[in-house]
């Protein structure tokens, strides 16, 4: 009886030694959490992205003369399944996410916001990359010399978030939406929505409004036949459900006038 007792007791150790060294041996557990990934944070949805799950380049930036690492291109974050492309009424087809700001945020919280610039356009989006073993973001100065605040270490968040383009006689630059006092407004059905007002649009570029005269366009180059006055740009707004600009000058009532995929305003 003593035999057995011995037998199997030493049948169960080697069970449990076996069992510790192959945990050990084994350098794969699909259990263990894994810091390679991104959040991108679009219209009140936040999406973890894997770089398991993304396409690799081979880079340079940064490195000895002929080494290279992996990295993953910015835009690869934003593909088309988020922000679909834009079809005109005849089917032509425009790169929506033309109008979206990004802005990339590091583990610390760290954005090229903090000290003052613009979120990124689509235009870096292209060029711009995250380093896969440091999540360092990177834009390369040979194609667009952007300031370093921007090349965040431990990129950890991309937001996007609705903009309008604001082109001025001395300056051009952008406004973020969520920048901007919300309003509630009378929309095309009648019902009261959330909106932003043009005016307070151009306010950030633009010192004496009174002085200039208003056109906008959308994404496919589309608005007025014929530039507003201040008197009459100052009623405009952008709703912000429906998507589209209305007047409540009673003048401008048009199709020109309560469009979709508004992305530039024009100063005169």
């Amino acid at each position: 009886m003593q035999k057995y007792i011995l037998f199997f007791t030493g049948i169960i150790a080697a069970l449990i030694l076996f069992s510790g060294c192959s945990k050990e041996d084994n350098p794969i557990n699909s259990n263990v959490p894994t810091d390679d990934y991104v959040w991108v944070h679009f219209e009140g949805d936040s999406t973890k992205l894997e770089f398991s799950s993304l396409p690799k380049i081979d880079v340079e930036e940064g490195l000895a003369k002929g080494a290279a690492t992996e990295a993953i291109r910015l835009s690869a974050f934003v593909d088309t399944t988020l922000i679909p492309i834009f079809r005109d009424k005849d089917g032509v087809q425009y790169e929506s996410r033309n109008l979206y700001a990004y802005r990339i945020i590091g583990d610390d919280g760290f954005s090229a916001s903090v000290k003052g610039y613009l979120d990124n356009i689509w235009e870096h989006m292209q060029i711009g990359y995250i380093l896969v073993d440091s999540r360092k973001t990177l834009f390369p100065d040979d194609i667009k010399d952007l300031p370093g605040a921007y090349n965040v270490k431990e990129s950890r968040h991309i937001r996007i978030n609705r903009k309008i383009d604001v082109t001025a006689p001395d300056t051009t630059g952008f406004v973020r939406l969520p920048d901007v006092q919300v309003e509630q407004v009378e929309n095309h059905d009648g019902q009261m929505e959330d909106a932003v007002s043009l005016q307070n649009i151009i306010s950030v570029y633009v010192t004496d409004p009174a002085s200039h005269t208003y056109t906008y366009s959308t994404i496919d180059g589309y608005g007025p036949s014929t530039d507003l006055t201040w008197t009459q740009f100052s009623t405009g707004y952008w709703l912000l459900q429906s998507e589209k600009t209305i007047f409540t000058d009673t003048t401008l009532v048009g199709g020109e006038y309560k469009v979709k995929a508004l992305q530039t305003i024009t100063v005169k």
